[in-house]
Order: C-alpha cells, then structure tokens, then sequence
C-alpha cells in the first residue's frame, strides 16, 4: 500500500479547524510574550538578562504546577471540550492584558503571561491527545508533522509580529491588547469546528494531588524505554529552544544591537528552522512513527548551537 500524503491528511475532518486552534493560540502567547520581554528589557534597571529569566519563569512556572491536572482534565473529559474552554479563558487573559497595557503596569503584564500559559498548559494534553482519536494510525506522523510545522509558524509569525508591533506602538501598547484579543476571540469560534469526540475516562477521578498522578506517570515510563526516551528527548527539545529564544534576544540586543523589529526577525528564523525540520521528519516517517530521526536532530541541534556559541565575535 502507498504512503498516503500531506494533502490527504489535511482532507481529514476537522483537521484544519483544530490546526487553526492551535495555529491562532501558538500566535497570540508568542505575540505577547514577546512583547513582555521586550517591555521588561526596556525597563531593566539592571541586567536585562534577568528579566528576561523572570519572563520565562513566570511562562513555564504554570507547567510545572498544573501539568498534572491538565492530563487529568483531558482524559475525564472530551478533548473537544477541554480545547473549546481553554480557548474561552484565552479571551478573559487577553482582556486583562489589555487593561495591564492601559494601565502601563508591568506586573501585572507577567501576572498576565502567567495566565496565558496556564491556559497553554491546560491546552497542550488535550491538543496532543486528540490527534490519534481524530485521525487512523497512518496518517499520525504526517498530522503532527503538520501541527508542529504550524505551531512553529504561528512562533515565527507571532515573536515576529510582536517585535514589529512593539517598535511602532510601544507608547501605545494597548493597541497591541486590542489585536492579541481580537485574535483571541477569532479562535475560540474555530475552535468550535473541532469534531466532538469522546472522553477516554469518563469515570475516572481526578486526583487533587497532581504529583501523585506525575509520579504514577513517571512509574510507567520507566517500563516502556522508548517512551521514556522519547518523553527525554521532547523534554530536552523545548528545554534548548527556551534557552535558545532568551539568548536570541539578548545576542540580538546587546551584540548584534539590532532594534526590537529586528530581533523579532532575528528569532523568528529559529522557529523557521524548526518548522522545516517538522515537515521533513514527517515526510521521512511515511505512514510510521519513525524513532531513528530523533538523534540526527540532537546532533544537529548540537553543532549548531556551537556555531552560535562562536559567532559573536564577528559583531564584535
């Protein structure tokens, strides 16, 4: 039997409306993280690196804490249900992050994004899990070639767009507040084309110790060595390209001293890279799940890191 093909796969129903989700969503926490860590840069009365770090801490703190619920939340429930509610609270974020932009209150910008990637967070088990309960087993590896290829547009699109937009309206950035939540709202609707499917436990019980579900979790992954490689190596994945954006834009800033316009650009080809790298491992698996593409990205991703590593002496 033939390998099937990328435009089948979109044919697929409720496919597009789910990646455009997931496409909207990815742009607007992108939009407006960047924009944070550009405003936190700006009124650095120290060193703008530790800003930066604390506008990632406070995007990646709602993972660690609420994981655990998430991956509960979307078993108990419908997937469906789950993205279409987190898409909800997307618009009572973004309308607070409008007021903080009116308000010129940085604070409450990162009580904002903390927001925002709680939404993410409830978001991400939901929107990962559906895709086998959507789709047949041969077209997996092409859909989600397709979601991260598109997820990491929306990245590109999104730090991009945030960069241009700071630039021009960082006196006005309630403007910004205006679109990111226009935005906001355009997603939810879409998001109501995403086919109802059933919940994989409804009579499960939600455990309110969530560490308790993480280590049960972790139990089983010590079991089954490709998943807990594969768990590794996804963990190592965003772990390097959270590193990577803050070092982006400090290396754009303080070395390349590129505008805020620029180092949105300047970011923006990361993700790019990755995007590519998404389509090409989906086209490569065919209608498998293909493991063996995994350490030809690592080491990639190493030798490329050392190049960035050695290149600051060129602006120097």
């Amino acid at each position: 039997m033939s390998a099937g093909t990328y435009r089948e796969t979109l044919k697929r129903q409720g496919l597009q409306p789910f990646l455009w989700t997931q496409f909207l969503g990815a742009f607007n926490d992108n939009l407006f993280k960047m924009v944070v860590s550009l405003v936190a840069v700006r009124m650095a009365t120290g060193e703008p690196g530790r800003d930066l770090s604390i506008v990632s801490a406070v995007f990646i703190l709602p993972f660690i804490l609420f994981s655990g619920y998430a991956g509960q939340l979307a078993d108990v429930y419908s997937k469906r249900t789950v993205l279409v509610v987190t898409k909800s609270l997307e618009i009572v974020a973004t309308a607070l992050g409008l007021i903080a932009f009116l308000i010129g209150h940085l604070h409450l910008t990162y009580a904002v994004l903390f927001l925002f990637a709680l939404q993410a967070t409830f978001f991400s088990p939901a929107k990962y899990g559906i895709l086998p309960e959507m789709l047949p087993d041969r077209d997996l590896s092409r859909a989600n070639g397709i979601l991260e290829m598109s997820t990491f547009v929306a990245i590109v699109v999104g730090v991009a767009a945030g960069g241009a937009m700071f630039d021009v309206w960082q006196d006005r950035l309630w403007l910004i507040g205006i679109i990111v939540m226009a935005i906001a709202l355009i997603g939810t609707a879409v998001s109501f084309r995403i086919p109802r499917v059933r919940a994989s436990a409804p009579g499960a019980r939600i455990d309110f110790n969530p560490w308790r579900e993480i280590g049960l979790g972790l139990k089983r992954l010590r079991g089954d060595r490709v998943l807990s490689l594969t768990v590794a190596g996804i963990s190592y994945f965003w772990f390097l390209g959270a590193l990577l954006q803050l070092v982006i834009i400090l290396f754009g800033t303080q070395v390349m001293h590129l505008n805020d316009r620029w180092v949105g650009v300047l970011t923006a080809f990361a993700a790019i890279g990755i995007g590519a790298g998404s389509m090409a491992a989906g086209r490569l698996s065919g209608d498998k799940v293909e493991l063996g593409l995994a350490p030809i990205g690592s080491i990639g991703m190493g030798l490329f890191a050392i190049a960035l590593a050695h290149s600051g002496g060129s602006f120097a």
